[in-house]
């Protein structure tokens, strides 16, 4: 519901001295990145996970809903548990989505407020995106059809906010446009007259020429009997939501016009509503903003988190970071219990307060596959850096003009979110020219941020390198004996006289021999913001490689499976290409192995694994590539690693969805004998064989389905050659 008949009108305050040229000036710093002073505590995968736990204090299973909040703030409370089982891409709260929907779907999520209703129905197609479940979409889609019957003629259109019909309003208005314009990327062949596209730009034309947007580029709450705006309060979350309407206009239509007025009404909002430091405020918060107030600000986070995604401006991602930053410092109880005035001091607690001020903490927490819980690139700035300079995409270069004394080239990110046991630091070096000299030229180490103690130490020599010009793994193994212990991944530069040009390219753990995708050399795309790299239709409308490379010689003779890391981020559209895996010699130029993936091979929108096994020649180079076919209605397609370990076992995530059927699909050896094996728990894998089928002959792609082999979709399996 909205609050505009909770608070009474407050006055609206004005730009801060300086407020437009600053965020001018922001608009042309195109980094990509968040703030650069992350330090210890800013593990923002670890405070969602910590956040979302004692969020899930408040959950009644009984109910499917959330103590101490409402009914729409419930759905919100999902949503924003969406984001957190996003940031561990699957591992843990997706049996609350069932939970929640099995015991409220009776009534259809419907009640007497469309507001509520459209907050639903984002929740289920959210739902849908990450399970793949259609009862999710199917549900969203009724939720809709009651949401057209609040269109009416009064005041030239829009739909009411209540089934009373007594005020239109932004929020409702808002909600109808961005449910419209998400069920219409769900929908094949979404057509012919009332399709939801067409809904999407009727409201959309009817929002922008009905004055609820100001001359200063805000959102008043609401229209008066005589349809004017209203002008009262420019809540937070009015703020917001239009942001991910138009962001979803302009990346199906390409219109940069949809782009550039999300852009000044967040530009508007940030100058107008924050305070110097840079913290949102909602305009009620001296008076506790009541029961619906404090879900405002995290709505909007949440939806200025896509237009960062969007346009990876910088000024977003430092907005994100102060304010997830200072909710976790100033604004938490010894519970990780999260207030409502998030530059502090902690006020109380409940479930509408947690999951607003969980929003932009969960923004920045990087996806954690079980293949490679940690991958950042070595230059990312969560990594501190006294010596060296940025080099290439996303790595660190040691020279003799950067780095003229010893000193660390790389320390942090104090990550808290890895699980204790036994774990492999992968460091990715190289050099610019090789030496036979034993002196060390750099110092590796994983140390315990609780203490300062190292847990391993590796000292590379010069001599340890073995071809100019190509980053070669150096691997520590150790054991994270502590719980949300921060860890750092550290380079101590030892500045040999005479050393060559060191680069850094990326630090992962566990996996086998990792690339991590923002560091492998491109054709199309851009990085994503949080380590990986991806193409969408709209900025990349020509075909060519996701990535390619790197060309390296490292591996021994033997049987290998190369995994590729990838989502998108619509997967029941159609079931066209949208890339084409290859492990190719390029000293010979031949493909190894190679292998397309359609659309439907992707059962959500998390990161999934496809295997291509081959057989190196010892010696040759390999690149390992991601071809982009592009096209008008491909999905966008994120790439966040490679990882290359021995065996000719294909590791899937999970069983692919075609055509109604859980499905694997897997490239082999024509004639060779395969044994399936399935696990729950990839941490911890106990393999267990399931089937076998032996590949026909000259057809190197195979499929298992559920008509010869039961495969449960939660569940990963893997091939094994006898």
């Amino acid at each position: 519901m909205s609050a505009s008949d909770r608070f009474a009108q407050e006055p609206e305050s004005g730009p801060t001295a300086g407020g437009w040229f600053a965020w001018l000036l922001g608009l042309l710093l195109l980094a990509g990145r968040v703030h650069a002073g992350v330090g210890p505590g800013d593990d923002f995968n670890a405070n969602t996970t910590a956040a979302a736990t004692a969020l899930q204090g408040w959950y009644n299973p009984s109910s499917g809903l959330w103590n101490s909040t409402g009914w729409w703030n419930a759905a919100n409370c999902l949503d924003i548990l969406e984001t957190a089982l996003v940031a561990n891409n699957g591992q843990t709260f997706l049996p609350v989505l069932t939970n929640t929907y099995n015991l409220n779907v009776a009534g259809g999520f419907l009640n007497n407020y469309y507001d509520d209703e459209g907050w639903w129905a984002l929740a289920w197609i959210r739902a849908f995106d990450l399970t793949g479940d259609p009862r999710y979409l199917t549900t969203a889609k009724a939720i809709f059809a009651d949401l057209t019957g609040g269109w009416d003629t009064s005041c030239n259109g829009g739909i009411w906010w209540s089934k009373d019909r007594i005020y239109k309003n932004a929020i409702a208005n808002e909600l109808f446009l961005l449910v419209a314009i998400r069920l219409h990327q769900r929908t094949p062949h979404d057509t012919g007259t009332g399709n939801y596209y067409t809904w999407a730009l009727r409201e959309w034309n009817w929002f922008s020429a009905s004055g609820l947007i100001n001359a200063r580029h805000l959102v008043n709450d609401g229209l008066t009997s005589a349809c004017q705006n209203n002008g009262q309060t420019t809540w937070t979350y009015n703020q917001g939501v239009i942001l991910g309407g138009l962001i979803e206009l302009y990346k199906y239509s390409g219109d940069s016009n949809f782009l550039t007025t999300a852009i000044q009404i967040a530009n508007a909002a940030i100058t107008n509503l924050s305070d110097a430091n840079g913290i949102l405020h909602e305009p009620c918060e001296s008076g506790g903003c009541g029961g619906d107030g404090p879900q405002f600000k995290g709505i909007f986070l949440r939806y200025l988190a896509l237009l960062y995604d969007e346009t990876r401006l910088a000024v977003y991602g430092t907005f994100l970071f102060n304010n997830a930053h200072a909710i976790w410092n100033s604004d938490r109880n010894a519970a990780n219990q999260l207030g409502l005035v998030w530059s502090g001091p902690f006020d109380s607690a409940d479930a509408a307060r947690q999951s607003s001020a969980l929003a932009p903490i969960a923004a920045l927490a990087e996806p954690a596959t079980v293949a490679l819980p940690f991958a950042k690139g070595a230059g990312d700035p969560a990594f501190s850096h006294p010596l060296g300079a940025p080099a290439g995409t996303l790595a660190w270069i040691a020279n003799a003009t950067n780095a003229t004394r010893a000193d660390f080239l790389q320390y942090g990110p104090y990550t808290a979110s890895l699980a204790t046991g036994p774990h492999t630091a992968h460091f990715r070096l190289a050099v610019s020219t090789l030496s036979n000299s034993a002196a060390a030229l750099v110092q590796l180490d994983v140390r315990e941020n609780n203490g300062g103690a190292s847990l391993v130490v590796l000292a590379a020599p010069w001599s340890a390198f073995t071809n100019a010009n190509q980053p070669q793994d150096f691997a520590l193994a150790f054991t994270n004996a502590t719980a949300g212990d921060p860890l750092e991944f550290r380079v101590l530069w030892n500045h040999v006289p005479g050393a060559p040009a060191l680069t850094i390219t990326d630090v992962t753990v566990d996996g086998a021999h990792n690339w991590l995708a923002a560091n492998l050399a491109h054709d199309v795309g851009r990085l994503d913001g949080l380590n990986a790299w991806e193409a969408d239709p709209v900025r990349d409308p020509a075909a060519g490689y996701l990535t390619h490379g790197p060309g390296t010689s490292e591996l021994p003779a033997g049987s290998y499976t190369a995994s590729f890391e990838l989502k998108v981020d619509n997967f029941n559209l159609d079931s066209n290409t949208v890339a084409t895996l290859s492990i190719v010699d390029t000293d010979t130029g031949v493909p190894a192995a190679a292998s397309s993936l359609t659309r439907n091979q992707f059962p959500n929108t998390l990161y999934q694994t496809f295997g291509l096994n081959f057989a190196p020649v010892p010696g040759h180079h390999y690149d390992y590539r991601v071809w982009w076919p592009a096209g008008p209605t491909a999905p966008r397609l994120t790439q966040r690693s490679v990882i290359v370990a021995p065996g000719t076992n294909s590791l899937f995530t999970g069983a692919q969805v075609i055509r109604g059927r859980p499905t694997l699909s897997f490239v082999g050896v024509p004639g060779r004998a395969y044994t399936v094996l399935s696990t729950t728990n990839l941490a911890k894998p106990a393999w267990s064989p399931i089937g076998s089928l032996t590949l026909p002959a000259a057809v190197p792609i195979g499929q298992f389905t559920d008509t010869n082999i039961s495969l449960p979709v939660a569940r990963y399996y893997r091939l094994q050659s006898p």
